[in-house]
């Protein structure tokens, strides 16, 4: 049992290893064109801004 524990918990730290892995940039050329993050997190906070400005009361 104490085996068996052990051989998924290395298979598990090995998925998340690749998984880290594969999300790395493969150069510093694609680091610096990696825009794409950047303006999903702007997108995001335009959303976030206007759901918290709809549940603001009117001051009219």
């Amino acid at each position: 049992m104490v085996v068996l524990s052990w051989f998924l918990s290395v298979v598990v730290a090995l998925l998340a290893t690749a998984t880290i892995a594969m999300a790395l940039p493969l150069s510093a050329a694609d680091e610096l064109n990696a825009t794409a993050p950047q303006s999903i997190f702007s997108i995001e906070m335009n959303r976030v801004d206007a759901m918290l400005a709809s549940c603001m009361p009117n001051s009219d």
